[in-house]
């Protein structure tokens, strides 16, 4: 059994939940078994229609350090990542999800990524780390999705060029990768100092939040190693219809981004475009690829180019949303 050292903080493990009864004891065991001795574990359900509250009930009485709240209605998941912010007793939050499985030495590495990096290259801003992530469909196929800032012993990606990585798809050192909250962890006052999750994004909230922490001069923090087994169910929230709505809402909220390189439009048209692949809607598609090559040819083949290691991803994405 691992034993304490004195200068471990309290880290708090935040679990979102909601309609999960069938996932959330691997979710809740994966916490519990990890190695990380001074931790907590917060689970807030966001009012399940399920048996998924009996069971934390259950859980929460055979391990004292997992406390359960509940939410009176259903408010998505960014205002349930801010109650799990809000009622945080540790120094650090690390987000598992309700269907996914961590490495049970997940949190020893993260932490001590996360500090040596700020005591290195920091300099008193604001740091997040995400690790790699392993996918895992229904009917067994696997892979695995990087993040940014692996590269040990420099500068990791940060500031606003990381947001024009995102909103814009711009190349940038050490910078491919998703950075998904449920590999995300941070200091709580982190959190609390950039404002939570905006609670109007019900998907994408981890997108938006990682914009901001971008601008605020931020920096992002990578292990190589997959640390998560991201199991991919489907839920009523999971459609591409939504998907393309918050993506834009979030292009919105971050106008002033793409608007400094004169690319708003392009981004929209660009989304759509997107939409219009993962639905395989081919016609329209090819159309409207055609009319986007005449417009904007130069972006285009920009954000084609940029675009090509996401594509054997995007394609799993595909087939798991129309099949």
């Amino acid at each position: 059994m691992r034993v304490l050292k004195v200068n471990e903080p309290l880290i708090t493990i935040g679990i979102t939940t909601y309609n999960c009864a069938n996932t959330i004891r691997r979710a809740v065991e994966s916490a519990l078994h990890q190695k990380w001795v001074n931790k907590e574990i917060v689970i807030v359900d966001d009012c399940s229609s399920d048996e998924t509250l009996v069971q934390l009930k259950k859980l929460s009485q055979q391990a004292e350090l997992v406390r359960v709240f509940y939410q009176a209605e259903n408010r998505g998941v960014a205002a349930t990542r801010n109650r799990i912010i809000e009622e945080a007793r540790g120094e650090w939050i690390v987000f598992f999800d309700d269907d996914d499985e961590s490495d049970l030495d997940r949190i020893q590495i993260q932490w001590e990524r996360c500090v040596d990096y700020e005591r290195s290259f920091a300099n008193g801003s604001p740091s997040i780390c995400h690790t790699s992530r392993v996918l895992n469909y229904l009917g067994g196929e696997q892979m695995i999705v990087g993040t940014k800032g692996t590269l040990e012993g420099e500068s990791a990606p940060h500031g606003v060029a990381v947001a024009e990585n995102i909103i814009l798809g711009t190349p940038m050192h050490d910078g491919h990768g998703s950075c998904a909250t449920c590999s995300q962890m941070a200091r709580r006052s982190t959190y609390m100092e950039l404002g939570g999750f905006d609670e109007r994004f019900r998907r994408s909230e981890d997108t938006e939040f990682n914009v901001r922490v971008a601008k605020a001069g931020g920096h992002f923090i990578g292990i190589a190693k997959p640390l998560v087994i991201q199991h991919m169910t489907k839920t009523g929230e999971k459609n591409l219809d939504d998907e393309l709505y918050y993506q834009q809402l979030l292009l919105k909220t971050h106008k002033d981004v793409a608007e400094k390189h004169g690319q708003y439009e392009f981004c929209k048209e660009w989304l759509d475009l997107k939409y219009m692949w993962l639905k395989r809607c081919r016609s329209a598609f090819f159309w409207a690829i055609c009319k986007l090559s005449l417009r904007h040819p130069i972006l285009l083949l920009r954000r084609a180019f940029a675009g090509r290691h996401n594509l054997t991803v995007n394609r799993a994405y595909a087939r798991f949303h129309n099949e």
